[in-house]
């Protein structure tokens, strides 16, 4: 440690919680020295960072919430699928019985859709908000991470990059490659691009519109629509438990640092 006297220097002053690295900065908030890992913003370090998170609300019921959304959002896919497969071929010809009961299971899923979008989006808020009191900013505010599954355009590719930053900052690049977020994006955008197509077969009028392909876009619809949401649930329940380990200060063992390597050798 530094002595009180200007210039005579015991030791190179070194982390508490890693007694092998070398102190880089002392907390704002404590006084205690923390090395490079250690630091978090506003100069503070990573346990008096997790006790001003503990004053923000944890989001444990919303995780709970919007993963029984995304599991009705799966069984509501599968409706729509045993509807294309088991009652259409039933219809025959009456085209107009046959599109009431299309749009009827259309405004259903619409409607499951929107509840579990708002309950995903307040569980995405309440993370992002955690993340910035634990000192673990992805460079954006929590409105605005949700705006990023709500702008036109942009909701086409945003919304990954925020789960992906999430999973980055809760456990870094092997946390990333762990889990199944390209699958899952892939799933979702091809499950809205269906979904769309199999709108606009819907809305057509004339009887000589081609129900081979309308029945084919909707099965394939569901089918991606279930496993996006299968996929949601598995990366919910990921993230909010790493989360939850962060919360309660137990951290993965962290990979040694370059300058720790070099030392070692």
């Amino acid at each position: 440690m530094l002595n009180a006297v200007a210039g005579d220097v015991e030791s190179q002053p070194m982390c508490p919680q890693h007694p092998e690295r070398e102190a880089v900065c002392t907390c704002v908030r404590c006084g205690r020295y923390a090395c490079a890992s250690c630091e978090r913003d506003e100069g503070r370090c990573s346990e008096c960072a997790r006790l001003s998170a503990l004053e923000v609300p944890d989001s444990r019921e919303r995780a709970h919430r919007a993963t029984v959304l995304q599991y009705v959002s799966a069984g509501t896919s599968l409706v729509g699928l045993l509807y294309e497969l088991l009652l259409v071929p039933e219809f025959g010809n009456p085209l107009a019985a046959e599109r009431l009961s299309r749009w009827g299971v259309l405004v259903l899923a619409m409607a499951v859709v929107v509840a579990t979008q708002v309950t995903l989006l307040m569980w995405v808020h309440r993370v992002v908000r955690q993340l910035k009191a634990l000192g673990a900013d992805i460079g954006m505010s929590p409105a605005r991470a949700v705006w990023m599954w709500l702008i036109p355009l942009l909701n086409w590719v945003k919304p990954y990059h925020v789960m992906r930053d999430i999973a980055e900052k809760l456990g870094g690049a092997s946390f990333v490659a762990s889990l199944p977020l390209q699958l899952w994006w892939a799933a979702n955008v091809l499950a809205r691009i269906l979904e769309k197509a199999e709108a606009k077969l819907l809305v057509r009028e004339t009887a000589t519109a081609d129900t081979t392909t309308r029945d084919v876009v909707g099965l394939l619809s569901s089918v991606c629509a279930v496993a996006a949401a299968l996929l949601y649930v598995q990366l919910i329940k990921d993230l909010q438990t790493r989360l939850d380990r962060r919360r309660e200060g137990i951290e993965e063992p962290e990979a040694p640092v370059a300058g720790d390597e070099a030392a070692a050798a």
